[in-house]
């Protein structure tokens, strides 16, 4: 069978929230869904709660476990068993609004036939009336570039992606990293594919101390080859001055996490002579931040 939606939830040791997630799921008004589970190599013995879910669920609910690699990892792995067009991630430690289904399907309805919007984005809060990010008050169809990057427009949202655009932009793997920004998705897919923006909440979060957001750059430098890929991704000429300065001080930071001279970081990056303009500033950056983090 065949779903309006895809709930997909990547899962690493958060066993004490499924309870909540799961009462998040089973109340919606729609049950055109079907939620989709990948375990990140748990520790916990996350296998037993579903098959208790799966008892109770009035909608579909697919378990598997995978080794751990990271949460990229984790939505490479769940290409093969999404069974509808549409994705939308879910984290294990957050829930959606009681109408988030019925009001993505509406959506999802809506744009289904228009093959150059590969996004519908809605909103994250802190709860129903408090987003993340700051949208217009209409709906906007744009694309990530132009609408969160070169705007400032800030924060996580919620994005319901298009089951193909997110195997033809698969993330990555690193040999020993196990993380990476979901910005290798939304910014390397911003050139081909439209964005629709809808400026209402439909998901919920609370960002925990151990999970990634609250990870911090500590965190991130375990990870320099994912960080430096995605910041090169941050370099294309269609985004702001400000944030492809940005991009350039990290790259030159992580490249030099990773050993890489300065000529060849310069290189790699696609971009050597605006890379150039900036190697003394990412070499203070650099001594500061391994002072700082390492």
């Amino acid at each position: 069978m065949k779903y309006s939606l895809t709930i997909l939830t990547p899962l690493y040791n958060r066993k004490k929230y499924l309870d909540r997630l799961f009462q998040s799921l089973s109340s919606q008004t729609s049950k055109n869904f079907q939620w989709l589970v990948i375990d990140d190599g748990s520790t916990e013995s996350s296998h037993e709660e579903f098959e208790k879910f799966a008892k109770d669920a009035d909608f579909p609910i697919e378990y598997y476990y995978k080794e751990n690699g990271g949460k990229h990892t984790a939505l490479n792995y769940s290409q093969p068993y999404i069974k509808s067009d549409w994705v939308l991630i879910l984290d294990s430690d957050d829930i959606l609004t009681s109408d988030a289904v019925m009001v993505a399907s509406s959506y999802i309805e809506k744009y289904s036939n228009n093959t150059d919007i590969g996004i519908i984005s809605f909103l994250r809060g802190h709860d129903d009336y408090t987003p993340f990010v700051k949208f217009k008050n209409e709906e906007v169809i744009s694309d990530y570039i132009e609408y969160r990057i070169n705007a400032e427009r800030d924060g996580d949202c919620c994005e319901i992606v298009r089951a193909d655009v997110l195997r033809e932009y698969s993330f990555p793997v690193f040999q020993g990293e196990r993380f990476m920004s979901e910005s290798h998705l939304w910014i390397g897919s911003a050139d081909k594919y439209k964005t629709v923006y809808i400026p209402k909440i439909i998901y919920i979060c609370e960002y925990m101390d151990d999970g990634l957001t609250k990870a911090g750059r500590r965190f991130w430098r375990t990870c320099p080859k994912g960080c430096l890929h995605c910041h090169i991704l941050g370099l294309n000429k269609r985004c702001s001055l400000k944030f492809r300065i940005e991009r350039a001080l990290l790259i030159h930071y992580y490249g030099r996490v990773l050993g890489i001279k300065n000529k060849d970081i310069c290189k790699m990056s696609g971009h050597p002579a605006f890379l150039r303009f900036f190697t003394i500033p990412g070499i203070i950056l650099f001594h500061i931040w391994e002072k700082k983090y390492k």
